[in-house]
């Protein structure tokens, strides 16, 4: 939906990041797991920034780390 908590904290975070030089490449909503990662793969991303409110999308955000972690494009601290 547009104008939802989501998308107005997703274009705050997005004008932050881009007036301290990151260049954006906003995917849109409900984006497959996948999709994120093989973007994030082709423009070598520094970040990925995921919103989760409700369990479903939280559970999601988590899957796409765990997918990270397997495909080793994150390492843990």
């Amino acid at each position: 939906m547009k104008g939802d908590v989501h998308d107005i904290g997703k274009n705050i975070v997005g004008v932050v990041l881009r007036c301290n030089n990151y260049k954006v490449i906003d995917l849109g909503v409900m984006v497959p797991c996948q999709t994120i990662l093989d973007a994030a793969r082709e423009h070598k991303a520094d970040i990925i920034g995921l919103s989760g409110l409700i369990t479903p999308s939280l559970e999601e955000m988590s899957h796409v780390a765990k997918e990270m972690q397997r495909r080793a494009l994150i390492f843990r601290c």
